[in-house]
């Protein structure tokens, strides 16, 4: 009987899912992959109106510098046979790209998934050669439905415009603020070049550590279990910015208390190793100091 109920509730949240209107605004990030390794990640934000049932249309932004942001018009359908949605950016409407780079519009084959009650759009993001007709980038894109509260709140990266909150038609659930964590500085290096390859482990008995991953403020890996295999995150430093930001959050202390990680930074010149700690209270802090 157990087994049943089990069954008819994950038959009646994947119907839930597969329902949900994705009407609103989304943000999040877009993170290459390669052989384990994340890369370019930057912010990603859509908002998104239907134009007819399961047809959608709307406005979205990417920033990953200063100087590599843009705005994109998207459309989308869904697609009821591969239980997705495809979004497609059809134009630029404004880009800022450094010299000797190119920027091509991406395809989006997105689903919805519950991860410990958080309702995320998610999937792959891909960009082919206008040449060839052959996958130029792939990417991961992953993006969490706004309140109103956090849409007013909102600040389009490389932009000063601002969304509309439209009155919603029901009573909006406002997801309460998450608590404030300090940032504890535990190790400090000098870097020379941008390129920063990072390896986390568990440290000591795997006890189901998560993390999730910021860089200079941009989520870079999202509650992510350490295990005794790396968990390998590709940076590169912000060229406009002497000190670079590498934080730690812990989603929860594991089986045993704190929340405990082995970290291997590669630069160009130089590895280290050290011992990091989050908890509840204070969020792991490793800063990196860009010396040209």
């Amino acid at each position: 009987m157990k087994t049943i109920l089990l069954t008819c509730c994950g038959l009646l949240l994947l119907t839930a899912l597969r329902a949900q209107n994705l009407e609103g605004v989304w943000k999040g990030y877009a993170a290459a992959e390669s052989q384990g390794w994340y890369y370019g990640t930057g912010s990603y934000i859509m908002d998104i109106q239907q134009t007819t049932a399961g047809k959608y249309t709307g406005t979205a932004w990417f920033y990953e510098t200063p100087q590599l942001y843009g705005e994109l018009t998207v459309t989308g359908q869904r697609n009821d046979s591969a239980d997705n949605w495809r979004f497609e950016e059809i134009k630029f409407n404004a880009l800022t790209i450094p010299k000797n780079h190119s920027a091509r519009l991406a395809v989006m084959n997105l689903k919805l998934f519950d991860i410990d009650g958080e309702i995320v759009l998610q999937g792959s993001m891909i960009s082919y050669s206008k040449y060839t007709g052959k996958v130029h980038t792939k990417r991961v894109l992953r993006l969490s439905k706004l309140s109103g509260a956090e849409i007013a709140a909102l600040e389009i990266p490389g932009s000063r415009k601002t969304i509309p909150v439209a009155a919603p038609s029901k009573p909006d659930t406002v997801k309460p603020a998450p608590e404030q964590r300090k940032n504890r500085v535990q190790g400090s290096y000098d870097i020379s070049s941008p390129a920063i390859d990072i390896s986390l482990y568990d440290y000591g008995t795997i006890d189901h550590d998560t993390v999730t991953v910021f860089f200079n403020g941009v989520k870079v890996a999202d509650r992510q279990e350490l295990t005794g295999s790396p968990l390998r995150i590709h940076l590169t430093a912000d060229a406009s910015r002497e000190y670079q930001e590498l934080v730690l959050h812990a989603n929860n202390l594991g089986d045993i208390p704190p929340n405990t990680s082995k970290m291997i930074i590669l630069t160009s010149d130089k590895r280290y190793e050290l011992k990091v700690t989050s908890s509840e209270t204070e969020n792991a802090m490793i800063r990196f100091r860009y010396v040209k």
